[in-house]
């Protein structure tokens, strides 16, 4: 009997309860094994079920949610990175019950976020997000302290304003409920308070100075989960709300966004320029990757929208596979530059693995990140906005120094060789971002395909 599309949005909210549920119950046995088998088989659980729902067309409204191909693609998106992290995660044996639990927890932000239909789910969203986050920085070791500290205050601040922003816009429009907006100087503002907001969850410029410390001084997973997943649903909850609910502003929230991303670009880039630690040159390299996503949303057409989509997806995978490498390296107290040296000749496959990254961020073809830019660059210059694509491109110019240096490093010979094998739950998960890099940098038409009919269902509201 097959099953009725709409029946697999039943089938997602139980498996998100049993997801839940079951990680209660198996953080009170205290057994490790037990926690992490049962998160990844209800992980990919709700991936099945999500991709199910996109694949049939699945289009439901319910009182502040709203489902739809943008939501699903976005959500199965945020699954499956959420479960390459706890794959990662689980490496660290003395912290991944509080983790697992954690970010079960802000999961379900996460979803409140991609499916929402009001501004009080994003707020809710939004919320249940960062607080877990913040307690798993908290509870993964003690010189966590400072990211975790650094998190929170940011993030009360990106709270109230959004909360501020929020109130604004219902006492313009008397609703709370993504719809359009008409004009008026009480909902201009609110527009400011909000991209404001959002700003500091997407790592704008210059709302992103929390940035480099708290990815650095958080365990390497929760940087994974920081740069990969929750920085991407920012840029979600920023898509709906420009595109729903100011769309009147198109032209003034295209030209503020359009500053902000040549400001993030250049920031992120320059000042990677000068890093010697991995780990924080991979930090602000994030930066200048958010100032490339947030070209496709200045656009504000349906092309612009499905390149930043693709862009947010090419940059989650890579992100996590970078940084799996990373805490590879760690593990062997290698944290700079120089300490990468002869890399290739320690393990080939760690190596091989960065560089294919590296270079997916720089945007060299036949990786994934080459389609992303094309598509983001294009779409700025159909969008009659030349000098964008044009900053654009000179900011992945300068981003090859920088890549390159931890590039060439890597394949430098050394005296002494020491193999080292990498353990087996970060080789999964760089093997998976590998493979994703590689696959849609080599035919990204399924890809570019699911992302224009995200796209065309958000414009489609």
């Amino acid at each position: 009997m097959l099953i009725n599309p709409n029946d697999y949005v039943q089938l997602l909210q139980i498996a998100i309860i049993l997801l839940m549920g079951i990680n209660i119950i198996t953080f009170a046995l205290k057994k490790n094994q037990f926690q992490f088998i049962a998160n990844v088989i209800m992980l990919a659980a709700i991936a099945i079920a999500l991709f199910n729902m996109f694949s049939s067309g699945v289009v439901q409204s319910q009182n502040y949610v709203y489902i739809d191909k943008f939501s699903e693609l976005l959500a199965l998106l945020l699954t499956i990175t959420m479960l390459l992290i706890n794959i990662l995660s689980y490496g660290a044996k003395e912290s991944y019950r509080l983790f697992a639990i954690f970010s079960s927890f802000a999961l379900m932000g996460m979803y409140f976020v991609a499916f929402a239909a009001s501004f009080i789910m994003i707020l809710i969203g939004l919320e249940l997000m960062i607080m877990p986050t913040i307690f798993a920085i908290l509870s993964s070791r003690a010189k966590s302290t400072e990211a975790a500290v650094k998190l929170f205050i940011i993030s009360a601040l990106s709270i109230s304003l959004l909360t501020f922003g929020i109130t604004l816009f219902y006492g313009g429009t008397n609703s709370v409920s993504l719809i359009q907006a008409p004009t008026s100087r009480v909902v201009e503002i609110a527009l400011m308070f909000i991209i404001a907001s959002l700003g500091f969850e997407a790592s704008l410029s210059p709302f992103n100075l929390w940035v480099p410390d708290t990815y650095e001084l958080s365990p390497t997973y929760l940087t994974g989960m920081l740069g990969g997943i929750n920085k991407k649903v920012g840029f979600i909850a920023l898509m709906e709300v420009v595109l729903l609910a100011f769309v009147q502003y198109e032209g003034t929230f295209s030209l503020i966004l359009s500053v902000i991303a040549i400001i993030t670009m250049f920031y992120g880039n320059i000042i990677a320029l000068s890093q010697n630690n991995v780990k924080r040159l991979i930090a602000y390299s994030a930066i200048s990757q958010s100032g490339y996503i947030l070209i496709g949303i200045a656009v504000a057409s349906q092309y612009g929208i499905s390149a930043s989509i693709f862009q947010i997806v090419a940059h989650s995978f890579m992100f996590i596979g970078a940084i799996a490498i990373v805490a590879f390296m760690e593990q062997r107290n290698r944290t700079v530059i120089s300490d990468y040296i002869g890399l290739f000749n320690d393990n080939k496959f760690a190596a091989a693995a960065l560089s294919i990254f590296f270079l997916g961020f720089i945007g060299t073809p036949f990786t994934i990140g080459f389609i992303g830019k094309f598509m983001l660059f294009s779409s700025a210059i159909y969008g009659n906005l030349l000098v964008l694509a044009l900053i654009g491109i000179l900011n992945s110019i300068i981003s090859v120094y920088y890549y390159l240096k931890v590039i060439m490093s890597m394949f430098t010979n050394k005296e002494r060789r020491s193999y080292f094998k990498m353990n087996t739950n970060i080789a999964v998960v760089v093997a998976i971002c590998l493979i994703v890099t590689i696959a849609f940098g080599i035919y990204p038409q399924p890809l570019i395909s699911a992302s224009g009919a995200a796209a065309s269902a958000l414009f489609a509201r």
